[in-house]
C-alpha cells in the first residue's frame, strides 16, 4: 500500500490549560482532495500549523510522504505548497517580483516557471502591477501561484476562497478541480460547505479538537439533504439553527 501523502497520528496540542487538539488520527491519500471542516475554535488552524512545522506537537506525529515534520524537521515540506487564509506579500512589489523573490528558495524554480504559474492563475496581465493594488481575489490567486511554484505533491489550503465574491469562488473551485485532475493531493480547510461538497473526495469534521467524523462525501451525504445537514448533526446545531 502506498504511503499516505499526509498522516497525523495521535496528534495533540495544548496551549497551557487549553487542549486545542485531542489525539487526532487522520490520513490523506495520494491524489485525493480531503476537506477539513469545523466550527471556529475547532482546532483547524492549530492542525495546519502542526502540519507546516510551525508548532511543536504536545504529543503525536505529523508525517508527509512518510517523513516526520516538526519545527526542527522540515525537509519533507519541500513537497508541500501552502496557502493561508491571508497570504502575505510585499505590497510595493509586483506580483511577478514577489514570486521571483520566493523562487530564490528553490534552486529548481526559474523565471519560466514563475511565468507558468502566473498564466495558470490568470495573472499574466496583472503580473507587473504592485500587489497593493490587487483585489482580494487576485491576492488569493497569487497565493495559490506561490504555493504551486515549486511543483509540490501536496497542497495545504486554508480558506482559499476567503473574501472572494461568487464569481471568484467559482473560479477557485474550478482551479482546485483542475489541480486534482493533474495529480495534486489537496488538504482543504474551509467553512464553505457547498464548496467542499463539490470539490472534495472525503471530509473530516473536527470539533473541540477531536475528529468526530471522516468519510467519503457520497457516504456522508446518504439520506441527507447536503453537507450542511451532515455538519450540523455532527457538531450539534446552534440555537436558532434550522431544524
Amino acid at each position: 500500500m502506498d504511503t499516505p501523502a499526509l498522516r497525523l497520528t495521535d496528534l495533540t496540542k495544548r496551549f497551557g490549560a487549553v487542549l486545542a487538539l485531542d489525539h487526532l488520527h487522520l490520513e490523506v491519500r495520494r491524489g485525493e482532495c480531503l476537506g477539513f471542516l469545523g466550527p471556529n475554535g475547532a482546532g483547524k488552524t492549530t492542525t495546519i500549523g502542526l502540519i507546516l512545522g510551525l508548532l511543536h506537537p504536545t504529543a503525536g506525529r505529523v508525517e508527509v510522504f512518510g517523513r516526520p515534520v516538526t519545527p526542527r524537521q522540515q525537509a519533507a515540506l519541500r513537497q508541500v505548497g501552502a496557502l493561508t487564509a491571508a497570504p502575505g506579500f510585499y505590497p510595493y512589489l509586483s506580483g511577478r517580483d514577489n514570486l521571483r523573490l520566493l523562487a530564490r528558495l528553490y534552486p529548481e524554480v526559474d523565471d519560466r516557471r514563475v511565468e507558468e504559474v502566473l498564466a495558470e492563475m490568470g495573472l499574466t496581465q496583472a503580473a507587473g502591477r504592485k500587489v497593493k493594488g490587487y483585489s482580494t481575489g487576485m491576492k488569493q490567486r497569487l497565493g495559490l501561484a506561490a504555493a504551486l511554484l515549486h511543483r509540490p505533491a501536496l497542497l495545504v489550503l486554508d480558506e482559499p476562497t476567503n473574501g472572494l465574491d461568487p464569481v471568484g469562488m467559482a473560479e477557485m473551485r474550478e482551479r482546485l478541480r483542475n489541480l486534482k485532475a493533474h495529480g495534486y493531493t489537496i488538504f482543504l480547510s474551509s467553512h464553505l460547505l457547498h464548496e467542499v461538497e463539490q470539490v472534495c473526495d472525503r471530509v473530516g469534521i473536527l470539533h473541540h479538537g477531536r475528529l468526530l467524523a471522516v468519510g467519503q462525501v457520497a457516504d456522508l451525504l446518504r439520506g441527507k439533504r447536503d453537507l450542511e445537514e451532515v455538519f450540523l448533526e455532527t457538531v450539534g446545531q446552534p440555537d436558532g439553527g434550522r431544524k
